[in-house]
């Protein structure tokens, strides 16, 4: 049984790797993300042995999963709402090698000193 799920994973680990190099546009995160979901799955049900345990630890282990949805919802949804595309993100300043080393003006000239 064991074995069937390790060679389950590798075939999952061969599809991840596969779809990594087909450009799916933005599809590509949540098929990467469901993918490693199903393998999350295989090794807590089998490796860590919660499919034969009892029902407490069951239901513990999938309200973590239920939170940690919960925590991607509502990261993803806070995401959503916000613009890229406002002046303050896309205002890009100039630098002055001058100003730069306005303050340590042997780093300009190359030389390396122990304060």
């Amino acid at each position: 049984m064991f074995t069937n799920v390790l060679l389950t994973l590798l075939v999952l680990t061969v599809i991840t790797v596969g779809t990594s190099r087909i450009d799916f546009g933005a599809a590509n995160m949540l098929i990467a993300m469901f993918i490693a979901s199903i393998k999350a799955s295989l090794v807590i049900l089998f490796f860590m042995h919660v499919m034969w345990d009892t029902a407490i630890n069951k239901i513990v282990f999938l309200s973590s999963f239920i939170f940690l949805a919960l925590l991607f919802v509502f990261t993803l949804a806070d995401q959503a709402t916000r613009r890229i595309d406002h002046d303050i993100h896309a205002t890009k300043s100039k630098v002055d090698k001058q100003w730069v080393f306005k303050q340590y003006p042997h780093a300009a000239a190359g030389k390396t000193e122990n304060h």
